[in-house]
C-alpha cells in the first residue's frame, strides 16, 4: 500500500497554504509594534499583536473564543520553543533543511496549481463518460467488498496528535489537506486514494483489526482511531461498494467524469514540470560540473 496518498479533488487556490505559512513563519513578533494593534500576549522577549492573528478571519471562524484559543496556543508554544533553544543538542540543521524542503514543496506545489486552474479542461462529454465506463468494466464488476479509505499509522510521540484526531473524519474540505502536511512530516504510513477503490482485506493488512465484523464495518462506514503497539491508527471509511454487484453506469457517471479530470490533472502537472525543466535546460539556466 503506497505512503503516499493519491487525491482526485484537486487543490485550488485556497488561503490555507498562506495561512499555513502563516502560522508556521509568520505570526511570531518580537519588533516594532507600530500599527500592529492591541498587545495580546507576551513570551520573554517574543510579543503578540492583533495584526498577528488577523489570518484567523480566513478560518470563517473569528471570533472572540478562537482568538483567545490561539491566543493560549501561541503562549504554550513560545514557553517550548524558548525552552527547546537553549538544549544545544537538538540537530537544528536537520530541522532547517526540514523546513526548507517543506517550503520548496509548498511552492511549487502552488506553481502547479496555479497553471492548472489556468490549463485544465473541466468538461467532459457523455461519449467520454460511456467509453470510460467500457473501457474499465473490471472496476465496476465486484467480488469482494471495495472501499475508499483513509489510514494512517503515526507513532505514539508524534506531536499535535489532536490534529489529525478530527481532520481524519474529512468533515471539512481543508482536512486532507492538514493530514497531507502532517503524515509527510511525522507518519510511518498514509494511504489516501479517492480515485481508485482497493479491496478492504488489503486495509486488514496495514492495520491490526481484530474480531470485527466486516459487513456491519463497512456499511457503517466506520472512522475508527486506536492505539497498539507503539502507533496511533486511524481509519476512515470513506466509500464503499457492495460485494457481488456491478455498479451502474448511473451511479459511477460523476465519478468517472472526476477520474477523467484527475487523469488530465496528472497528465498537465506532469506536462508542466517537464516543461519548465525543459526551458530551464534550454535556455542555459543549468550547469552540470
Amino acid at each position: 500500500m503506497h505512503a503516499l496518498r493519491k487525491i482526485l479533488k484537486r487543490t485550488t487556490p485556497h488561503t490555507f497554504w498562506g495561512l499555513l505559512v502563516l502560522v508556521m513563519f509568520g505570526s511570531y513578533s518580537c519588533g516594532d509594534s507600530k500599527d500592529k494593534g492591541r498587545l495580546l500576549a507576551k513570551v520573554g522577549e517574543l510579543e503578540l499583536y492583533e495584526a498577528d492573528v488577523t489570518f484567523l478571519a480566513y478560518t470563517q471562524l473569528d471570533s472572540a473564543e478562537v482568538v483567545s484559543n490561539y491566543v493560549d496556543q501561541w503562549i504554550t508554544e513560545q514557553i517550548l520553543v524558548t525552552e527547546a533553544e537553549k538544549d544545544e543538542t537538538i540537530d537544528r540543521q536537520s530541522i532547517d533543511r526540514r523546513i526548507e524542503e517543506f517550503r520548496n514543496e509548498l511552492l511549487i506545489h502552488q506553481l502547479e496549481n496555479k497553471r492548472i486552474d489556468e490549463q485544465l479542461d473541466t468538461n467532459v462529454s457523455t461519449k467520454e463518460i460511456e467509453a470510460y465506463y467500457k473501457d474499465h468494466q473490471a472496476d465496476f464488476q465486484l467480488n469482494d467488498y471495495l472501499v475508499k479509505v483513509l489510514y494512517l499509522k503515526i507513532p505514539l510521540d508524534a506531536p499535535d496528535i489532536d490534529k489529525i484526531g478530527g481532520a481524519y473524519k474529512l468533515r471539512k474540505d481543508e482536512d486532507i489537506e492538514t493530514i497531507e502536511i502532517y503524515a509527510k512530516m511525522y507518519a510511518s504510513n498514509f494511504y489516501y486514494d479517492i480515485d481508485n477503490w482497493i479491496y478492504f482485506d488489503d486495509i486488514l493488512k496495514e492495520i491490526p483489526l481484530h474480531d470485527i465484523n466486516k459487513d456491519r464495518f463497512i456499511l457503517k462506514r466506520s472512522k475508527l482511531r486506536f492505539e497498539e503497539s507503539g502507533f496511533y491508527y486511524f481509519l476512515n471509511i470513506v466509500d464503499y461498494k457492495l460485494k457481488n454487484s456491478t455498479s451502474p453506469i448511473s451511479f459511477e457517471r460523476e465519478n468517472i467524469k472526476a477520474r477523467i479530470i484527475n487523469l488530465r490533472i496528472k497528465d498537465l502537472r506532469q506536462n508542466i514540470k517537464n516543461d519548465i525543466i525543459k526551458n530551464a535546460y534550454e535556455n542555459g539556466n543549468v550547469t552540470v560540473y
